[in-house]
């Protein structure tokens, strides 16, 4: 805690208000005081100014003279003068500093003799005098001169305890407002202080937890200032760095799958080669054995060795489309009219149809995309020649093409045995064959081959198993105006082949 930002923002703001406070109470103190004493000063001159007149007006009333020996005559009446008058004590002196008559309490005779010097030299001097029960004490002597000529001096003593007391209790209620008004400012600066610190403190926690993996934290602060700008940033980072950590996790699993892939690969390819080179190594064997006559024997074996050799044939020209697939050397893209590839394949495959008194039923509409073309053509010829392949005698297949959103559709639908559950669930893995007799001499291929075509133009391929059984390929549809440039191609969609 002791390091903390919200520690050293509330100790430094305890210390800035702590000092404000003192100094503010200290200059207001001062302000005070010196009102106080400026009043006490004009109040004292205001006395001295009235008891001047005074005593001037007695000594010519009584016909007295205006000396030392008048002042001394009158001197009584000048003492209940000041205290009638002006509430206050007061002592009469000749121009020697002797006292004549005085009323002033012992207490402050020290205070008295100091400005009694000061009147000789002919000042008129104020001294306040604090005591400890909240009393103030003015003392006050001035040299009283008539015509010019000094004829003694007046000491006077008030007490301006009421005064004081009462500027006491103002300074006493605005230091206690002032002390109110700092401890709100402290509270509301804490408030404030851990509002801002709070999500501070929250991020901080969530930047420790990314930093031991966990990519799951997630900060929700609202606003608009920099805290939560920082904390929008470093969710969008944290999202960033998790995205690609998994992209990392995904490659580092592809990686392995495709070392796993091709190991498989090569070990079935081995198997995959091996089993015709074995048939027809044996019957070749036997067929230069002198010694067989069967003439059926014969036959059947050199059907075997003709057969064996279709099916490496075919297994090689497969390995050769794979490898091509994986190649350095790529075909040009290009835009390719759907419409115009899919109509000429059908035309052609339907041929292959009818040998096994199939239908195919196209309903193409126009459409373009952007890939290469013999691939194109591979995949199509691939997929319409598994319908063909494995469908019941009689049936219809359609082959349907349509764009949608921003993709071009194609699905070939025909009616057929159900894929078994063991072959459906990994149908576009290399090497994978149906469960029929007639599929041993099939290289398993056929469908991997058309899920890496599709994979190169970024598309998607999937396969709906059951007595009807769909494949339906989407891949993006070139977004260009080749489309509304093309002839028209007549509007009937649909044709049949008997």
């Amino acid at each position: 805690m002791g390091r903390s930002i919200k520690f050293k923002f509330i100790l430094g703001l305890s210390i800035i208000l702590l000092l404000s406070g003192i100094t503010l109470n200290i200059l207001i103190r001062q302000v005070f005081e010196t009102k106080l004493e400026n009043s006490i000063k004009n109040s004292m001159r205001d006395i001295m100014n009235n008891s001047r007149e005074y005593i001037g007006y007695k000594l010519l009333m009584n016909n007295l003279p205006i000396d030392e020996e008048g002042l001394k005559i009158i001197s009584y009446d000048i003492l209940y003068y000041f205290t009638s008058t002006h509430n206050c004590n007061s002592q009469i002196r000749n121009i020697r500093g002797e006292i004549i008559e005085s009323n002033i309490g012992y207490s402050i005779r020290g205070a008295t003799e100091k400005v009694t010097k000061a009147a000789l030299d002919g000042k008129a001097i104020v001294n306040l005098q604090y005591s400890d029960d909240n009393e103030i004490y003015s003392v006050f002597a001035y040299p009283l001169y008539y015509e010019e000529k000094f004829i003694g001096i007046i000491n006077i003593s008030k007490n301006y305890g009421d005064l004081y007391r009462e500027n006491k209790k103002i300074i006493d209620m605005i230091t206690f407002v002032e002390t109110g008004i700092f401890i709100i400012i402290f509270i509301l600066a804490f408030v404030f202080t851990s509002k801002i610190v709070k999500p501070i403190t929250i991020l901080t926690k969530e930047v420790k937890r990314i930093g031991e993996g966990d990519y799951e934290a997630f900060l929700d602060i609202k606003g608009h200032d920099e805290i939560a700008i920082l904390s929008k940033e470093f969710m969008d980072m944290k999202d960033k760095i998790k995205s690609q950590i998994d992209t990392i996790n995904r490659e580092k699993e592809k990686v392995q799958r495709l070392e796993e892939g091709r190991r498989e690969f090569f070990n079935n390819v081995t198997h995959e080669l091996k089993t015709p080179l074995t048939a027809i190594s044996g019957y070749s064997q036997m067929l230069l054995d002198k010694n067989v006559k069967d003439s059926e024997f014969r036959k059947r074996a050199i059907k075997r060795i003709y057969m064996e050799s279709e099916r490496m044939h075919r297994l090689v020209l497969d390995l050769i489309s794979v490898s091509r697939g994986m190649s350095v050397l790529e075909e040009e893209t290009q835009a390719i009219d759907m419409q115009r590839i899919l109509k000429e394949i059908c035309d052609d495959m339907n041929i292959k149809a009818q040998k096994y008194h199939l239908e195919l039923y196209i309903d193409i509409q126009e459409g373009f995309i952007l890939g290469k073309i013999s691939k194109i053509r591979q995949l199509i010829i691939n997929i319409i020649d598994n319908a063909i392949k494995y469908s019941f005698s009689g049936e219809k297949i359609l082959v349907k093409a349509f764009k949608k959103e921003d993709y071009f559709i194609i699905e070939v639908i025909n009616r057929g045995e159900k894929i078994p559950k063991e072959v459906y669930i990994n149908i576009f893995d290399p090497f994978v064959k149906g469960l029929k007799e007639s599929e041993e001499y099939s290289s398993g291929l056929g469908l991997y081959i058309c899920n890496e075509i599709v994979k190169q133009h970024n598309g998607q391929i999937e396969i709906e198993n059951g007595e009807v059984i769909k494949v339906k390929i989407k891949i993006p549809s070139l977004r260009n105006n080749l489309e509304t440039t093309k002839a028209r191609m007549e509007k009937s969609k649909c044709y049949y082949w008997s």
